[in-house]
C-alpha cells in the first residue's frame, strides 16, 4: 500500500463512517416549536465536527512534511525501517486503564450520577496516563465536571443521570446552585 494512502486510510474511514453517521441523524424525527433547537442538532453538530477533523487530519498527512522535508511518521511499528528512537513508546498498561475507566464511568453514571461519576473519571484519567498531580488532577475532574454540567444543563437543556441515595441529593444541590430547576 502506497505510504500516502496508509497515512490518511483510517480518517479517510472515519470520514465515510461519519457520512453514514450524519444520514442516520437526519432520520430523527422531531416535533419542535420555532425558534427552539431539537434533539436531532447536537448530534449533527458533533456528526459534522467530526467529519471535519478527519478531513483536516488528511489534509494535514497529505501536505505537511517534518521541518527536515521528511514524510510524517506513519505509526510506531508500521514501517520495517522505523527508527524506535523517533516513535513514542506504547504503554499497554495504560491503554488498558483507561479503557476501564471508560466502562467504569459508563456502568457507574447511573448510580453515582453524571457530576460525581464525571469529576471521578476527569480526575483519574490523566492520573491513569501518568500525572501525578493530586491537586491539579483534582481541581481538572471538579472544573471539567462542573462546566460539562452547565453546558449540558443549562445550555443544550440535556436531562442528566442525578445517581442514587446522597449522589441524588448532591446533584440536586448542584442543580439548584447553578439554577436548574
Amino acid at each position: 500500500m502506497p505510504s500516502k494512502l496508509r497515512l490518511v486510510l483510517p480518517h479517510g474511514l472515519l470520514l465515510v463512517a461519519t457520512l453514514f453517521l450524519y444520514w442516520a441523524a437526519t432520520r430523527i424525527q422531531v416535533n419542535v416549536g420555532a425558534g427552539r433547537i431539537g434533539p436531532d442538532a447536537w448530534p449533527k453538530a458533533i456528526i459534522v465536527f467530526m467529519g471535519l477533523l478527519c478531513a483536516w487530519e488528511m489534509a494535514r498527512r497529505l501536505v505537511m512534511r517534518r521541518r527536515d522535508g521528511a514524510a510524517p511518521a506513519i505509526a510506531p511499528g508500521a514501517g520495517a525501517g522505523d527508527d524506535p528512537q523517533s516513535t513514542p513508546a506504547m504503554h499497554a498498561g495504560k491503554l488498558v486503564a483507561g479503557a476501564g475507566l471508560v466502562f467504569a464511568y459508563v456502568i457507574a453514571v447511573p448510580w453515582l450520577g453524571f457530576f460525581v461519576a464525571t469529576v471521578v473519571f476527569l480526575a483519574a484519567f490523566p492520573w491513569c496516563g501518568g500525572m501525578r498531580r493530586p491537586v491539579l488532577t483534582t481541581a481538572l475532574g471538579l472544573a471539567g465536571g462542573l462546566a460539562l454540567v452547565i453546558v449540558f444543563m443549562r445550555v443544550a437543556y440535556i436531562s442528566l443521570p442525578l445517581g442514587e441515595g446522597p449522589f441524588r441529593a448532591l446533584s440536586l444541590a448542584l442543580l439548584s446552585a447553578i439554577g436548574v430547576s
